[in-house]
């Protein structure tokens, strides 16, 4: 995960030399590859993991003998006489509360695997889900820019008409206060597109200026194995880096717990030590015990402060656990209505569709008029967008739940780039 330097300016170079041909917009991967150099959070996380896996070394430490060493000169202005003296000791701590630090540090280490798990799958699905509010925006401003060409050819035509005496100055006011509302949401439209584009382009580094590709209405959008809770909360328990952040943490309470109660405990030390100087050698064993008789009520403090925070600590592991499975039911209850949102705007779109025939045909035989035709065609038009949007947040919604449930990766990205138009 980690890239140097010089590697960071060739991936971005890159990333700006596909923008540049228009092709860099066409693959989700390579916008994640981008976010993955660029993405401030990501990297801070690699680096607080690395620097969370030293707890290990730093730990294993206490369980080392050590070795220290003294020389002393001394010249006796007097006598000129010189004295050196050389000192050795070889020394092991014999500490209690090591053993519960070494455990606590284990916890550490997969709390923060977790916690950059969580991180990595986060980067996957936000850029994902930026990639397709991206779309979303762009479909909104192709339909409404082929509503106002389709009203401006409108437009000509009624005033046309006006002038012939074929249709009122009512009707001419209502097809030119369409445009003008059509042009006024294409503004508001475009300021949402560049909105959406930016927020892509904060965590890629890359600036979009071309359209990116989206998902014909035609493609068949790909499905979860199962919208049960039932199916989906053993996986969750198993693969989500939330739940086991928060089980590693308990763990380490528990360990800061029994490591502050092991204080109590006295020390010990074994030593070997040599000392030699110009008139004698001497080597020893020392084998000390030390500890306190009465330290205020400090141990006993600091243990019940650490047991409080280990209970604490599982009661939110309870909590997270159950916020959880909440939101999954919600994301699946939410996939189960937009199952039913997209099968009914089918139904509206083809009878928009039936809608507007029956309108062009009616207005041919000068039953109805353009304002009518053009009502129809934008009713059309709705039902379009809003058919695309609802499937592009299925997939949102796909990703979100496969986020929560801890198994997003790569291969998502590489299969919903292979639907891509």
């Amino acid at each position: 995960m980690r890239t140097s330097f010089t590697a960071r300016q060739i991936l971005i170079a890159s990333a700006l030399s596909f923008a540049a041909t228009g092709v860099f917009a066409q693959a989700l991967e390579q916008q994640y590859d981008a976010a993955l150099v660029n993405d401030n959070n990501l990297s801070a996380s690699i680096k607080r993991h690395a620097s969370t896996e030293l707890l290990n070394d730093i730990a294993d430490a206490a369980f080392r003998p050590t070795l220290s060493g003294s020389f002393i000169n001394t010249f006796n202005t007097e006598t000129s006489a010189n004295n050196d003296v050389y000192s050795a000791t070889l020394a092991m701590n014999i500490l209690v509360p090591a053993y519960h630090a070494k455990d606590g540090s284990v916890a550490s280490i997969k709390q923060s695997e977790a916690n950059l798990k969580a991180n990595e799958i986060s980067l996957i699905a936000s850029t994902i889900n930026n990639y397709f509010a991206v779309i979303k925006q762009q479909i909104q401003i192709d339909s409404i820019t082929s509503q106002i060409k389709s009203a401006q050819q409108s437009l000509a035509t009624i005033r046309k008409q006006r002038e012939l005496g074929l249709a009122t100055d009512l009707q001419t006011a209502n097809v030119e206060n369409n445009v003008q509302q059509l042009q006024l949401s294409l503004l508001q439209l475009q300021q949402a597109l560049q909105q959406a584009r930016n927020t892509l382009s904060l965590s890629t580094g890359v600036a979009i200026n071309a359209p990116l590709p989206g998902i014909a209405n035609q493609r068949q959008l790909p499905e979860l194995a199962s919208n049960q809770v039932s199916h989906w909360w053993p996986i969750t328990e198993q693969n989500s880096p939330t739940l086991a952040a928060q089980n590693s943490a308990v763990d380490k309470a528990y360990h800061d717990y029994k490591q502050a109660d092991a204080g109590k405990f006295p020390t010990g030390r074994v030593a070997l030590n040599h000392y030699s100087d110009s008139y004698m050698k001497n080597d020893d064993l020392v084998l000390s015990i030390s500890g306190n008789f009465y330290d205020g009520g400090l141990n006993k403090a600091q243990t019940q402060q650490a047991r409080l925070n280990w209970q604490a600590s599982q009661e939110t592991q309870e909590n997270v656990a159950t916020n959880t499975k909440q939101q999954l039911q919600n994301l699946l209850l939410m996939l189960d209505n937009n199952a039913e949102q997209i099968r009914l705007q089918n139904n509206l779109l083809n009878s928009a569709k039936s809608s507007l025939a029956a309108v062009e045909k009616e207005y041919q035989l000068g039953v109805n008029d353009l304002v009518s035709v053009l009502e129809a065609q934008q009713t059309l038009a709705a039902a379009e967008v809003n058919l695309a949007s609802s499937r592009y947040d299925r997939i949102s919604l796909q990703v979100n739940i496969k986020q929560t449930a801890g198994i997003l990766n790569r291969a998502d990205l590489i299969a919903l780039d292979h639907l891509l138009d």
